[in-house]
C-alpha cells in the first residue's frame, strides 16, 4: 500500500523532505484521512474567505475571530492516538479560554462580519507612527498588506502552530503502518515528554487567564472613572492619585499584578503555550521508557513544526513592539515603566522575591 510505504520509508513526518512527500500522492488522502492535505486546505480557504470579508466591510480583525479557534481545529483533524487526542484537548482548553475573552471585549459583536477591529490596524492605516508605516495609507498598498499578511501570513501561521499534531499524526500512522519498522515497536503513545509538555502548556494557560482578568477588571475600573464628568470625576481621580493602590489608574495602565513581573504576561505566556505544544511532537520520537532508556530510540529534538512556534515568537517581537510605540505616545509615565519592568522575561530578583514571599517591586506591586 503506498501509505505504509511512504511512512514506513521516511522519518514520521519529521524531515522537511517527508513533509513535503505527504503532499504528492492523491491515494494517501484517499486511503488515510491526511491532515497534511486537509489541514492546508482548509487553511488557505479560510484565508481567502478573510481577505474577502475584510475587503468588503473594512474591518481587518476577521482572522482576530478566528485565531482561537482555528489551531484547535486543526488538532483535532489530527487525532488518531492518545497523544493527538490530548494535545486536542488542551488546544481546546486555550481555544476556550481565548475565544471567551475575545467575546468580553466585544470581538463578536456584530456578527458575522462586524464586531471589535484591533486598535493597531487603525493606526496602521492611518500612518500615525509615521516612517515606513505611512506606506499603508495607500489603499492599494493596505489591500496588499491585509491580502499577504492580515489574511494568508497569519492564517498559516496559526495552522503552522498547531502543525505539532499533524507531525504526531505522522509518528501515530508509522506506529499503525510499519509493524516491521525497527524501532517502531519501541515508539510510546504517551511517555514522560508528553507529561512535561502538557505541564508547561497548562501553567501558561493559568497565566494567561490570570492577566486577562487582571487587564480587564483595571479597563473596567479605569473605563468607570473616565465616564464621569465634571467636578466629582476631578475629586475621584484626586483621590485616587493619593493611593498607592490605585497608581494603575492615575498612570493610565496595568502596572500591578502579573503586569509588575512582565509588562505583556499575555504574549509571554502566549509563546511559552506553542513552545511546550511543540514538545508533543518531539515527544512522539520518544521510546516509551524515555529518558530512563534512552538506548532503546533517539529522540528527534527538531523537525519543521519547530518554525511555528519560532515564527510566533518573532510575531510577538514586532506585536510587541508596536503596542509599545503606541502606550508610550498615550501614557507619558510608560516610559518609566519600561525601565522598571522587562517585556517578556521576569527579572531573576523579581522572581526570587516572589518565591521568599517578598512580593513588593519599587514602583509596582506584585499582588
Amino acid at each position: 500500500m503506498t501509505t505504509s510505504h511512504n511512512m514506513c520509508n521516511d522519518h514520521g513526518g519529521f524531515l522537511l523532505d517527508d513533509l513535503l512527500s505527504q503532499f504528492s500522492s492523491s491515494s494517501e488522502s484517499a486511503i488515510i484521512n491526511n491532515p497534511y492535505q486537509s489541514t492546508f486546505v482548509t487553511c488557505n480557504i479560510i484565508a481567502m474567505l478573510c481577505f474577502i470579508i475584510s475587503s468588503f466591510t473594512g474591518n481587518f480583525s476577521q482572522v482576530d475571530k478566528l485565531w482561537s479557534i482555528v489551531p484547535a481545529m486543526y488538532a483535532w483533524m489530527c487525532v488518531t492516538d492518545t497523544r493527538t487526542t490530548l494535545m486536542a484537548f488542551l488546544a481546546t482548553l486555550w481555544s476556550v479560554r481565548l475565544t471567551y475573552n475575545f467575546y468580553r471585549r466585544g470581538g463578536y459583536n456584530g456578527l458575522p462580519f462586524g464586531g471589535e477591529e484591533d486598535y493597531r490596524w487603525e493606526i496602521l492605516r492611518r500612518g500615525t507612527l509615521g516612517g515606513w508605516w505611512t506606506l499603508l495609507t495607500n489603499k492599494f498598498i493596505l489591500g496588499v498588506f491585509n491580502l499577504v499578511f492580515i489574511s494568508f501570513f497569519q492564517n498559516l501561521l496559526l495552522l503552522y502552530i498547531a502543525s505539532p499534531s499533524v507531525v504526531a499524526w505522522s509518528m501515530a500512522m508509522k506506529r499503525t503502518h510499519c509493524d516491521n519498522d525497527e524501532g517502531v515497536q519501541n515508539l510510546s503513545s504517551l511517555n514522560a515528554l508528553d507529561g512535561i509538555a502538557a505541564t508547561i502548556f497548562l501553567f501558561a494557560l493559568c497565566i494567561e487567564c490570570m492577566a486577562d482578568n487582571q487587564q480587564l477588571r483595571f479597563q473596567n475600573k479605569k473605563h468607570a472613572i473616565n465616564s464621569v464628568s465634571g467636578t466629582f470625576a476631578s475629586a475621584t481621580k484626586s483621590l485616587i492619585a493619593k493611593s498607592a493602590e490605585n497608581k494603575d489608574l492615575v498612570d493610565g495602565f496595568c502596572q500591578s499584578g502579573l503586569f509588575a513581573i512582565v509588562r505583556k504576561p499575555n504574549y509571554a505566556a502566549e509563546q511559552l503555550t506553542w513552545i511546550s505544544y511543540y514538545f508533543f511532537s518531539v515527544a512522539a520520537s520518544a521510546p516509551a521508557a524515555w529518558p530512563q532508556s534512552q538506548s532503546q530510540g533517539t529522540v528527534l529534538w527538531v523537525n519543521w513544526s519547530m518554525g511555528g512556534f519560532i515564527l510566533l515568537c518573532l510575531l510577538f517581537q514586532g506585536s510587541g513592539w508596536l503596542t509599545e510605540q503606541i502606550s508610550t505616545s498615550k501614557y507619558p509615565a510608560y516610559r518609566n515603566y519600561q525601565r522598571r519592568v522587562p517585556l517578556y522575561m521576569p527579572k531573576i530578583t523579581t522572581l526570587w522575591n516572589l518565591l521568599v514571599g517578598n512580593g513588593h517591586e519599587k514602583g509596582g506591586k506584585v499582588q
